[in-house]
């Protein structure tokens, strides 16, 4: 299970001008804006960010990029290479979130559901 601190997410509302009400039960499903991945991608790779801070960027990244994925396939994975390569130095410290979005915390009868960007997730976690 991957866990997103207020703190961190009250830092990239203010950050990223997200439209955040305070309130919200799944912070990264709620703000994800697809139309903004190439912005959250650029200032992920800007700033240096805390693990923690990190964590939760990567959520809302992941979650735009599923979002994304239901009118743009991104057949030549340039948003997914550009993920891989922010996940890549902390793959480790990922592993929760990257779970929760391949499905692997659940047992392969009850996997039947996914998220458009879990075969991807899926792919990465099996590399080497």
């Amino acid at each position: 299970m991957h866990i997103l601190y207020k703190e961190d997410t009250d830092y990239l509302n203010k950050l990223l001008n997200l439209p955040a009400r305070g309130d919200e039960q799944d912070w990264d499903i709620e703000l994800a804006d697809p139309a903004r991945l190439s912005e959250f991608l650029a200032t992920f790779r800007a700033y240096d960010l805390t693990l923690s801070v990190k964590k939760a960027f990567l959520a809302l990244i992941i979650a735009s990029y599923d979002d994304l994925l239901q009118y743009d396939p991104d057949d030549d994975d340039f948003y997914w290479t550009s993920i891989k390569r922010i996940i890549e130095p902390e793959k480790q410290e990922h592993l929760a979130l990257l779970q929760y979005w391949a499905f692997g915390n659940l047992p392969p009868e009850e996997n039947n559901t996914k998220f458009r960007v879990t075969s991807r997730v899926k792919s990465y976690l099996s590399e080497a």
